[in-house]
């Protein structure tokens, strides 16, 4: 999606705050995943398409220092109490190897060149990347991908295609999980307690987690 096409969707989105039950219980059981193998305690790390803040927030306690980017300027209004900048994921306005970790949540399958995108955040990367992106296997993602114009591109993330992504970009996942069945959107808050107990790695979760670590000789 182009970008002032992104800016007019996100318009319009009412968005739950970094705080909220749902939110909480979409992003933490994540961030525990990724902390287990890569902690972010002592590191700085750069949430690319950081929207308002929804992991940004929870990420901000765990880290040594997090800063958010994101194209569009309705979605850094709402990111409160973090630091922000805007900018294109193609272009990141930071040197090689500024942050260690570099992370996305559902910025992926919403741009036009996600190759491009993951390279970009590699060239950032000092130490690792990680990516949250949708799994089109999971039926009831594959629903709402279907449903909602602005989320289609979502429809060819199956963990096979985000795995040909990172071959493409010469990256190999030290961790791949597919979990969950809360979306920070959409999921009403009286199915939260039934839906955490699919808070484990299984195929037709609706999330991939996935994070790669730099090969040593490309931290520099």
């Amino acid at each position: 999606m182009k970008p002032d096409d992104q800016e007019a969707v996100w318009e319009k989105v009412k968005y739950r705050g970094p705080e909220d039950l749902v939110v909480r219980s979409y992003a933490l059981p994540k961030l525990d995943l990724i902390d287990s193998v890569l902690p972010f305690k002592g590191c700085s790390v750069l949430d690319v398409g950081c929207g308002p803040g929804l992991m940004s927030t929870h990420l901000l306690p765990r880290a040594r220092w997090v800063v958010g980017t994101d194209v569009s300027r309705t979605m850094l209004q709402r990111a409160k109490g973090m630091e922000a900048v805007l900018a294109d994921a193609l272009n990141l306005p930071f040197a090689a190897a500024s942050f260690d970790i570099l992370f996305e949540a559902n910025l992926l399958h919403h741009t036009e060149h996600p190759l491009d995108v993951l390279l970009e955040m590699a060239r950032v990367a000092r130490r690792a990347v990680v990516l949250i992106e949708p799994n089109r296997n999971n039926p009831l993602m594959l629903v709402f991908l279907a449903i909602a114009a602005h989320e289609r591109g979502g429809l060819k993330f199956s963990r096979r295609y985000l795995e040909g992504l990172l071959r493409e970009a010469n990256l190999v996942p030290l961790r791949f999980w597919t979990t969950g069945m809360i979306t920070q959107n959409n999921t009403p808050k009286w199915l939260v307690p039934l839906l955490k107990i699919f808070d484990f790695d299984f195929p037709l979760g609706e999330y991939h987690v996935t994070v790669v670590l730099k090969p040593t000789g490309e931290n520099q």
